[in-house]
């Protein structure tokens, strides 16, 4: 897909995973973004393995080749994942009026960056569209009608925005608790599983459960009724399923299959029905979140007893088939 120049500022965001870091690194390094702006989380108080890990990860931008303009921030006392990187994202956003948006556990495609920088200049004043995901959790979807689809099962595993989009995000999401915006936003979702999930999201994060700051950006692509992109075709890894410092992805995923699935070509198939996909959101929840699909399994109904069977028996012999409304019938002259 590079044909033309790469002019999209790009935030990565890091923390305490250098072996992570450095391999996509090396993938932003190779698109030559204009600007990176570097964002580094500090250590967690008592943790002296986070402290040597963001040694390594400071030194070792020191020995980066790269030309453009590097804007780093390290925290000297750890943020955490909630207030961490949502703290990275607003100064980015203070600055910049649109760019790219990479975790350290996250390795694109080039052709992402190029997807993502034609994206954000086509939609770049259409209020309806709040994010440009690099992720398809399905890998590939509709890849032969489009090169790209609408959603509103938005992903944040490589992604796109605006500051117009970012200056609406309400770290503490407290628009959930008023009754109304949530009956709206339950409406909203396409299907009872998939409301079932995100109360149990959104309960967890406003109860102070759940320390993270993606919840509250999809709640905000609900509550502005905003559509996010999802290529048809899947342009990013995440190299930290399972890592022995991750968060989140913690032990096997059904998304650990994601893999890079090919170019996109230019001139890009655009898609001209600004609809979110609910076959998507169907099955990427499906595929993440089986339990909510599972057939429950009932227990057999009590066996009659003997007084039941016989007036079960009765109640068939005077039924519409039954024998005793057959002989009556027959009398009768009644077919």
């Amino acid at each position: 897909m590079k044909s033309e120049l790469f002019t999209i500022p790009v935030l990565f965001v890091t923390f305490n995973r250098p072996d992570l870091t450095v391999i996509s690194l090396s993938r932003i390094l190779e698109a030559n973004p204009p600007k990176i702006y570097f964002f580094n989380d500090g250590p967690r108080i008592g943790n002296s393995n986070d402290g040597v890990s963001c040694q390594a990860i400071r030194i070792l931008i020191d020995s980066m080749d790269y030309q453009g303009e590097f804007i780093p921030r390290f925290e000297e006392i750890n943020l955490g994942c909630k207030n961490g990187v949502s703290t990275a994202i607003t100064w980015f956003f203070e600055n910049e009026e649109m760019g790219i948006i990479i975790e350290d556990d996250i390795l694109p495609t080039i052709d992402f960056f190029y997807y993502c920088q034609e994206m954000l200049h086509l939609f770049r004043h259409d209020d309806r569209i709040f994010s440009i995901s690099g992720c398809n959790l399905l890998n590939i979807f509709k890849e032969q009608e489009n090169d790209y689809f609408f959603t509103n099962y938005p992903n944040i595993w490589g992604w796109a925005s605006w500051r117009r989009v970012w200056l609406l995000y309400d770290v503490a999401m407290s628009d959930w608790n008023n009754p109304e915006t949530r009956e709206l936003v339950l409406q909203y979702l396409p299907t009872k599983e998939f409301r079932e999930l995100k109360i149990a999201e959104f309960d967890s994060l406003v109860s102070g459960q759940n320390n993270t700051w993606d919840y509250q950006f999809y709640f905000s692509h609900l509550i502005h009724h905003a559509l996010g992109i999802c290529p048809s075709k899947n342009l990013i890894e995440n190299i930290g399923i399972d890592h022995k410092e991750a968060v989140h992805m913690i032990g096997d995923s059904p998304f650990s299959d994601l893999r890079h699935q090919g170019s996109i070509t230019l001139p890009m198939k655009h898609n001209p029905i600004m609809v979110p996909d609910n076959e998507y959101a169907e099955k990427s929840i499906r595929k993440g979140y089986p339990y909510f699909y599972e057939i429950p399994v009932y227990p057999e109904p009590p066996k009659p007893n003997t007084s039941q069977k016989i007036s079960i028996a009765v109640g068939k012999m005077i039924g519409q088939k039954g024998l005793l409304r057959y002989c009556i019938n027959f009398v009768l002259g009644r077919k």
